[in-house]
């Protein structure tokens, strides 16, 4: 019994002697100022290098746990090695005074208890070292998919160091960032300050109150006050501070608005531009036009696609997939939707395409407007056909074949409604066994020409707007699906493949521009010239047009 207490004891004292040495917390600084960040820190040294997790819930009740760091470091003390475990926690008072840390479970261990005074800033301290966070929203009261467009401000008059605005958490909505920040100066009260500014647009995704969080920044400043009034000679001091929150109203559709797609906006636009169009039209030719909305104050995915849809017989159309993006005109968010149509005429006679209407809200003088395009209307004849093989000014109708027997057939007046009953039923079942292929053969050619298209929109946005290594890319492309059986990789094979000179200068310029510096220009618009007059010679060459598609009634000879 005895020598039971004895190795209890024994375990007890070395275990209350690794409690004493094998642990360390410390405040950086006993003493801070309201608004500031206190750094508490946590050391634990151990043979097997491992991490703990920190249950840091003891210290919510009079603190705001902001951030947690930890790293592992290889010791050696008195030839033998050990592993530093530490932790690096940034935390926030709730209130001034003297606030208690409480032990925390580290491993096998408890730190011991701290004590940090959190001493309330004087009005001339305050004012020598000023630095603010506001948040604003405008409108306070938007419509869904509205967008509403926040600010958020840091205002100083001190410099700051080593910052980071936090922009604040927002549910239910979708977020659009600008990307960038402004700075600026500003008077108040007859002082002047330094503004940074960061401006986000939001787009509620349903009615009802939506709260947005406070902004904060977290840095650090060089204090101008005398700092031995904490009892500290430490002038450097990292800050917190935080923004009110905001509460947003959302709104539901007016009962006024009669369309079929909610669209609140500041602005919006339909445009269209048709491919060039032959003056005569005939049954199986296309029609190319593309369909663009552009909308002030709504993001893209909110515009409607598919506004060109046709019930009527004559014609078919068909939609490529749309293209939508999103840019920033100064803080107003411009959404934007490109779509590409081709029209098959199939029927002859007048085919009139019926006006676009797309009905949208204004949310600046609260009233429903209507975006319009008006329609067209074309007259489009049959394609002319061979002579058949049938006399019918005279009394009887011969086919001459060449037969192993020289059989000439001769058809008698009187017969002819027999044969054209089984001519008709061979033309019924002939059709129907061609119908599919003729069609899956159409539906190819119509994708190839949407791709070709597609391909030389491309080329010619990168030369309009003078990016060198875009209009490669796409000048390659056309280049093979101008010469298919050729290996295109590079501008040379293009240019010996050329007859105009001009031509040939122009790709010289373009590979030079490839590899100059970023401060050489390169003009992108006489290539484009040369390429799309290329592409015209090429169609009157050849007598047909490449780009168009197959006729539904071709010609038989």
């Amino acid at each position: 019994m005895f020598r039971i207490s004895f190795l209890f004891c024994v375990t007890l004292l070395i275990q209350l002697q690794s409690l004493c040495h094998a642990q360390t917390a410390y405040l950086r600084s006993n003493q801070i100022f309201s608004g500031d960040i206190a750094e508490l820190m946590i050391e634990y040294d151990n043979q097997i290098p491992s991490l703990y997790a920190l249950d840091t819930s003891a210290l919510e009740a009079d603190f705001k746990v902001l951030d947690i760091k930890s790293s592992v470091s290889r010791m050696f003390e008195s030839n033998e090695a050990f592993h530093r475990m530490r932790w690096q926690i940034e935390i926030l008072p709730r209130r001034p005074g003297n606030l208690k840390i409480p032990p925390m479970q580290v491993g096998q261990i408890l730190t011991p208890t701290l004590m940090l005074e959190v001493v309330p800033q004087s009005p001339e301290l305050n004012s020598a070292n000023n630095v603010q966070v506001e948040l604003q929203a405008e409108p306070e009261r938007p419509y869904v998919g509205q967008q509403t467009q926040i600010v958020i401000r840091v205002i100083h008059n001190i410099p700051l160091f080593d910052g980071n605005l936090t922009e604040p958490a927002i549910d239910n909505a979708d977020t659009y960032s600008h990307g960038l920040e402004s700075r600026y100066s500003i008077l108040r009260d007859g002082r002047e300050f330094q503004v940074l500014e960061r401006n986000l647009s939001i787009v509620a995704r349903s009615s009802g109150a939506i709260r947005i969080s406070p902004a904060n920044y977290r840095g650090l400043i060089k204090s101008l006050a005398d700092a031995s009034a904490t009892g500290s000679t430490a002038t450097t001091r990292r800050i917190n501070r935080a923004s009110e929150a905001l509460f947003l109203e959302v709104r539901k559709p007016p009962p006024e608005f009669s369309g079929s797609t909610w669209l609140p906006a500041r602005e919006l636009k339909l445009d269209q531009r048709w491919d060039e169009i032959t003056n005569k039209l005939q049954v199986g030719d296309s029609l190319g036009m593309t369909l663009s909305i552009e909308a002030e104050g709504l993001p893209a995915e909110a515009l409607p696609a598919d506004l060109l849809s046709i019930d009527a017989g004559k014609v078919r159309v068909y939609a490529d997939q749309e293209t939508r993006s999103n840019r920033f005109q100064g803080r107003e968010l411009v959404g934007r939707l490109e779509q590409r149509f081709v029209v098959v005429i199939t029927e002859p006679g007048d085919i009139q395409l019926p006006a676009i209407n797309l009905k949208w809200w204004d949310v600046e003088q609260e009233v429903e407007r209507i975006a319009a395009l008006s329609g067209k209307t074309w007259n489009v004849s049959r394609p002319e056909t061979g002579k058949a093989g049938i006399d019918t000014a005279g009394k009887t109708t011969s086919w001459h074949g060449t037969g192993s027997r020289g059989l000439v057939i001769t058809l008698a007046r009187s017969n002819w409604p027999w044969y054209v009953g089984i001519g008709a039923t061979l033309l019924i079942l002939g059709l129907l066994m061609c119908i599919k292929p003729v069609r899956v053969r159409m539906n190819e050619s119509i994708a190839a020409v949407l791709a070709g298209r597609r391909k030389l929109q491309l080329l010619k946005q990168a030369c309009i707007s003078n990016n060198p290594a875009l209009a490669f890319r796409a000048l390659i492309e056309w280049g093979r699906a101008r010469w298919p059986r050729d290996n295109i990789n590079g501008l040379f094979q293009i240019r010996i493949r050329t007859k105009s000179s001009e031509f040939a200068e122009e790709l010289d310029h373009l590979d030079k521009a490839l590899y100059a510096d970023h401060g050489t220009t390169w003009q992108g618009q006489p290539l484009w010239r040369l390429v799309s007059a290329e592409h015209r010679h090429l169609t009157a060459e050849t007598g047909t047009q490449k780009d168009s598609l197959p006729d539904l009634y071709p010609q038989r000879s």
